[in-house]
């Protein structure tokens, strides 16, 4: 099993970064994601608890089912396939912080990939503050707008 975390500090309330973060089909306008899917949807529709969102960056594309939906303070993730992983939950908290919002984002997975797990890792991390990055961008950009 292999975890990390990442703190950001963004200039927008937590129920902006919520609605931003979790709106997977605009992700391909602010991330690197090519194309982003809703196989099923959850609870509230569309992105809510159950929704199975399909992301593709490059070769197969990744499928992860919405395990926490709870805004603007909680979300969660779990990869279904598409990834050398398993038992991969990803789960972001956020809170109100100096005016904006904290977001924490915390990863547990476990690599199937037999020494490669370190490279995956460093991989995944900078997935996951790119993702990060252009969430906070747009949320920023959004709440400057109002």
């Amino acid at each position: 099993m292999a975890s990390f975390t990442y703190v950001r500090q963004v200039a927008a309330p937590p129920e902006v970064v919520f609605d931003v973060l979790t709106d997977h089909r605009r992700y391909p306008e602010i991330t690197r994601l090519r194309k982003a899917e809703l196989e099923r949807e959850g609870e509230p529709a569309p992105n809510g608890l159950g929704a199975i969102r399909v992301l593709t960056v490059a070769g197969p594309p990744m499928r992860e089912e919405v395990i926490a939906y709870d805004r603007p303070r909680r979300f969660a993730y779990k990869i279904l396939s598409g990834l050398p992983v398993r038992d991969h939950v990803g789960t972001v908290e956020l809170q109100p912080k100096d005016g904006g919002a904290e977001i924490v984002y915390a990863v547990k997975t476990t690599p199937t990939i037999p020494l490669a797990g370190p490279v995956f890792m460093a991989v995944l991390k900078k997935a996951i503050r790119d993702l990060i990055g252009g969430v906070a961008k747009e949320s920023e950009r959004r709440a400057a707008n109002g």
